[in-house]
């Protein structure tokens, strides 16, 4: 499979779905929470529900996509997204909500788990980086505009309407993605499944110390992320009173910094290698975590302030994101699903905890999203830096 600009486009959508299934609804968080007359906290925890739904998922879709070829489970994954977008839409319950978003993330799940393995079956390391930056691009989108949009049906419509977007956008990938992208797993390097060869699999990445630092540092990374997402509406909209219709452009500076990253890592990479960059770009965000602990000692900070710290950390992940994946498959033999679904499930279980934890610890502040951050990032600057340092020779930083 060449990586022409269809591709890339269509690849980048289905990448883009799950941050859109994130981001879109956030600046709906508060009006969601009157509408179903339920604590705001709760609402929050229907973002928890989706990532540990797509977070353990995976650990299944992955060797189910390495036994069947990519193509079959894209597809059913898609049309499962959409079941579950539409299932939200028609909700008038906090329960029927959840069971939606559950259903979402089974979807959801099945598509994510398949779009790194599917670009890696036919690239060397760099060159996967560099796809994945291009498709980052792409993906960034989607975090960008998706808050912006839910904040503008917010105004014209209502927050049901978020979620028939959402299922509308899942038809149309079905439909790109068959007309654009070929099956890139021929059937003669495909292992047939069983739960007992999965186990076996995924025993042996367990074991594989360069493996689990990587997916251990994107974990902790990922989490310190999901919780900006988590708390980022009531410590903007509520306690510094921006307005909803405002609040993407805001979060969308988190985006573009990502994007600037991606540009970066895609010119550079192939050049420097992802494993030189990736070793430079992770004190950005230590530096961030630094800066919110010291914010958190503050009574009411500049909103600026907590925007650049949020930045600082969330940019470096253009960089850091392919970097880390690429240093697991790296040492991860030929199961490109199963190392792609461990790292999938690792990095979305621990940003639903980090997202919990921050529901969990609501004092109507803004420390707990500060200080779970800040915590994550400074694990994350651990991890990586133990795992280099504990690399076979040949692959040291």
């Amino acid at each position: 499979m060449k990586l022409t600009l269809p591709i890339v486009l269509v690849l980048g959508l289905l990448s883009g779905l799950t941050p859109l299934a994130i981001d879109a609804y956030l600046p709906s968080i508060p009006t969601i929470s009157k509408s179903l007359n339920t604590d705001i906290g709760l609402i929050q925890m229907t973002l928890s529900i989706y990532l540990l739904v797509f977070a353990f998922l995976q650990i299944l879709f992955g060797p189910i996509s390495d036994a069947i070829g990519r193509r079959k489970v894209i597809v059913g994954g898609l049309i499962v997204f959409a079941i579950g977008s539409f299932i939200c839409a028609l909700t008038q319950s906090y329960e029927m909500l959840l069971v939606g978003r559950a259903i979402q993330a089974f979807g959801g799940a099945a598509v994510a788990v398949c779009v790194p393995a599917l670009v890696k079956d036919s690239m060397s390391i760099n060159q996967f980086a560099k796809a994945m930056s291009m498709i980052m691009l792409v993906m960034a989108l989607a975090p960008l505009a998706a808050p912006i949009i839910g904040g503008a049906i917010l105004i014209i419509l209502n927050w049901h309407y978020i979620f028939v977007l959402l299922g509308i956008l899942a038809i149309l990938a079905i439909v790109l993605f068959l007309r654009t992208i070929p099956e890139t797993l021929p059937i003669e390097k495909r292992a047939p499944f069983s739960f007992g060869n999965a186990i076996r699999n995924y025993m042996i990445l367990l074991k594989n110390r360069s493996v689990m630092g990587y997916i251990a540092a994107s974990a902790f990374y990922f989490a310190g992320m999901m919780s900006f997402i988590t708390g980022c509406s009531f410590v903007y909209i509520e306690i510094y009173g921006v307005d909803p219709a405002n609040f993407g452009f805001l979060v969308g500076l988190n985006v573009i910094s990502m994007m600037l990253a991606s540009t970066i890592n895609g010119r550079y990479v192939e050049k420097l290698g992802t494993e030189v960059l990736s070793k430079y770009a992770i004190y950005i965000p230590l530096t961030a975590s630094i800066l919110m602990i010291i914010l958190s000692f503050f009574n009411h900070p500049p909103l600026w302030l907590i925007m650049a710290s949020s930045i600082l950390f969330m940019g470096p992940m253009g960089i850091l994101g392919s970097g880390f994946m690429a240093g697991a498959l790296k040492h991860a033999g030929s199961h490109n699903g199963s190392v792609t679904a461990l790292a999938g499930t690792s990095r979305f279980a621990f940003g639903a905890l980090g997202g919990a934890v921050i529901s969990l610890l609501h004092n109507g502040t803004f420390v707990p999203m500060l200080g779970t951050i800040a915590a994550c990032g400074i694990i994350a600057f651990i991890c990586f830096k133990v795992t280099v340092r504990y690399a076979e020779p040949s692959t040291k930083y």
